[in-house]
């Protein structure tokens, strides 16, 4: 199985920008990895799911997961970046 068919696709346009997908969050956990992730030198964007991110194996569980959770992707600060 692919990934069109399996899990949570990734951005292409955030790894192409230089994001590495990290997990997918609950907000609490999301919150933890913006401060963990930043403290360690790195920046954090939280990616909100829409059905469309998830493979056709998991149409059934997407807007259970869409309401609340996120994907935490990750890249290296840049110099003179936030």
């Amino acid at each position: 199985m692919g990934e069109a068919e399996r899990g949570i696709r990734t951005n292409p346009e955030l790894v192409a920008a230089g994001w590495e997908r990290r997990y997918l969050a609950d907000p609490a956990r999301a919150r933890e990895a913006v401060d963990t992730y930043g403290s360690a030198g790195f920046e954090v964007h939280l990616e909100k799911l829409a059905p469309d991110d998830f493979g056709s194996a998991c149409v059934s569980c997407a807007q259970a997961v869409c309401a609340s959770y996120v994907v935490v992707y990750t890249r290296k600060k840049t110099p003179g970046g936030p």
